[in-house]
């Protein structure tokens, strides 16, 4: 019985032994024996380590990530998202689409600069005695966002697939709100003076703060996929986002971006 139980053990072994050489063929981190993947003012630490003499290997070779995203934006105000009623049906809602470009600069903290065009149809809706005529906002949003990884806290685990993160960040947004007339044609809403930075060309700049979270999931050495909600929120508040002030106090209006993100790893070669 006990030579059974010895068997047992070191068929296990065996098993996991397989195991662990099979994911590592397909490991999509980072080889710790690629030198050329170690910074020239690290190779002392990477030395020591492979001497035994320091713990951990060095910080490997970051490249940079381009990064591009499509999905739906909102304006979060003074109406529903979605509408059904006598004064119409609608979506308050439209496309969106942005580039981005984003660098580490640590195991947990990255910084990604990115720019987001937004085309908004915002419908009429009546509730009651209220109602709110129909427009659209035109934005364009430059932002700079700081992302926190959440899972990254074990170095170097292997064959690291999944990044959950939260981002927190600023920017500035140029949008173009036009709400329409009894007789049918739109007319640009103006902005007042201490609500945005300045306006030029029928575009009113404004200052935001941007929160959100996302995840991305490993596709290969170069590329990601990521699904990722963001909110932008002026600064000094602004209720003039879709179109409509309301009348006394109001908490004001948001954007709100949902998107899909592909990414790749520039100067990263597919294994």
């Amino acid at each position: 019985m006990a030579s059974k139980k010895y068997t047992l053990l070191v068929a296990v072994l065996v098993m996991l032994q397989i195991a662990g050489n099979a994911q590592t063929k397909t490991d999509w981190g980072w080889d710790w024996k690629d030198s050329s993947k170690v910074p020239t003012k690290s190779i002392p630490q990477y030395n020591e380590f492979l001497n035994n003499q320091f713990p951990f290997p060095p910080k490997p070779r970051n490249a940079w990530e381009l990064g591009l995203s499509l999905g739906t934006a909102f304006v979060i105000g003074d109406r529903p998202l979605f509408t059904k009623n006598s004064a119409g049906h609608g979506y308050n809602g439209g496309p969106s689409i942005g580039l981005s470009l984003r660098k580490a600069l640590g195991h947990v903290v990255s910084l990604r600069g990115s720019a987001v065009y937004s085309s908004i149809s915002i419908p009429s809706y009546s509730k009651g005695t209220t109602f709110i005529t129909s427009g659209s906002n035109n934005s364009l949003a430059l932002s700079l966002d700081a992302l926190f990884s959440l899972n990254t806290i074990s170095y170097y685990r292997a064959n690291p697939k999944t990044n959950w993160y939260v981002l927190a960040g600023a920017s500035l947004v140029g949008t173009q709100v036009k709400a329409r007339q009894p007789d049918g044609k739109l007319l640009l809403v103006n902005f007042p003076n201490d609500k945005v930075v300045f306006t030029s060309n029928d575009l009113n700049y404004i200052h935001m703060v941007d929160l959100g979270a996302g995840v991305a999931f490993k596709l290969s050495p170069k590329w990601n996929l990521g699904l990722e909600q963001k909110f932008s929120i002026p600064t000094f508040g602004n209720d003039n986002l879709d179109g409509y002030k309301k009348a006394g106090a109001n908490r004001g209006d948001f954007f709100s971006y949902s998107s899909i993100r592909i990414n790749m790893n520039l100067g990263v070669k597919n294994k």
